[in-house]
């Protein structure tokens, strides 16, 4: 019979070695880490997301609060300062390309009535009676054209012309004569409106009642001619509020046309200068009176001098009605 001290181990029994029970034991702690730190994870990204997405909304309503200290904005890293530089060193580069450019440019109202140095003309001056000038010439894409020889440069142009019971006769017929021959010198790209003036106006429209500025073409001059020919005198005269009108179509250069009686006032001037300043129009001024010309100033003459326009003077005693 065999004895304890020579008996084999039972299999079913047999301990398992120190060192695979320590193996074990580390690989399930670090597993149980990798799977708590995963997690961690994931929940911080899915915070970061839904706060970003509030801001979002905060700057989409264009306001300036944030609703707790989380939630203000964060001072951009040094790493995007290089591309915000670039950015605005490219936007002051064209700013200077831009402002050289236009240096090159004429300024919106220059031309000789603005400048007097292309045709010889003082600004503020002009030929007095005859109008025997010629009515105008294209330049480019502008034209210089003319009333009773005053003269006027540019694209859109004006007519202010006076209709009261002083131009009956002979002053109305001949100044309607100016005006249609003005016209007819204009090219298919200038534009004009005509209006007439007493108390109240009376404005050349194709519009419906807009009155708008209108392009000189076949169809719309001889509309013009039938529209001038309609026209008579009577009423008061109510300058003011025939510039005021005639600006606020921001021509290049309005025809101012009328007498020197019951002359406008140094309010309604500084007015028409305020109105002016925006649309810089250059003013001629055409001057109807009975005899020479007298000396000295009056609002007319400061009117186109304060608008780099010219004054012409016509003796309405040598007008004769065609």
């Amino acid at each position: 019979m065999p004895t304890n001290a020579n008996r084999q181990p039972d299999p079913a029994h047999r301990q398992w070695p120190a060192w695979a029970i320590s193996v074990l034991t580390h690989s399930l702690a670090v597993t149980a880490v990798l799977v708590i730190a995963g997690g961690r994870h994931r929940g911080a990204t899915e915070q970061t997301t839904a706060r970003a997405g509030i801001v979002l909304r905060k700057f989409e309503d264009a306001t300036t609060s944030y609703h707790g200290e989380d939630d203000a904005p964060q001072p951009s890293s040094n790493a995007d300062q290089p591309t915000l530089d670039a950015a605005a060193g490219d936007a002051a580069e064209r700013e200077v390309a831009m402002a050289e450019l236009a240096s090159h440019l004429p300024p919106r109202d220059a031309g000789p009535a603005a400048s007097g140095e292309v045709l010889g003309v003082t600004p503020g001056g002009g030929p007095s009676g005859g109008g025997d000038a010629l009515p105008g010439r294209t330049i480019g894409g502008g034209a210089t054209v003319s009333v009773f020889g005053v003269e006027g440069t540019g694209h859109k142009f004006v007519y202010a012309f006076d209709r009261s019971v002083s131009m009956t006769g002979a002053p109305l017929a001949a100044a309607k004569a100016q005006l249609l021959a003005s016209l007819s010198a204009l090219g298919s790209t200038n534009q004009f409106q005509i209006v007439f003036f007493n108390h109240r106006l009376k404005a050349f429209d194709l519009t419906g009642g807009g009155a708008r500025i209108t392009f000189a073409n076949e169809r719309t001059l001889a509309a013009a001619q039938a529209f001038v020919e309609s026209i008579g005198a009577d009423g008061g005269t109510d300058r003011f509020l025939a510039l005021r009108h005639a600006l606020r179509m921001e021509p290049d250069v309005v025809f101012f046309l009328t007498d020197a009686d019951d002359a406008m006032t140094g309010g309604e001037l500084q007015q028409i200068a305020r109105l002016n300043e925006r649309v810089g129009a250059t003013v001629c001024t055409i001057e109807f009176g009975r005899g020479p010309e007298r000396g000295g100033d009056n609002f007319l003459k400061r009117l186109s001098r304060m608008t780099g326009g010219q004054h012409g003077y016509v003796d309405t005693t040598r007008l004769t009605r065609n």
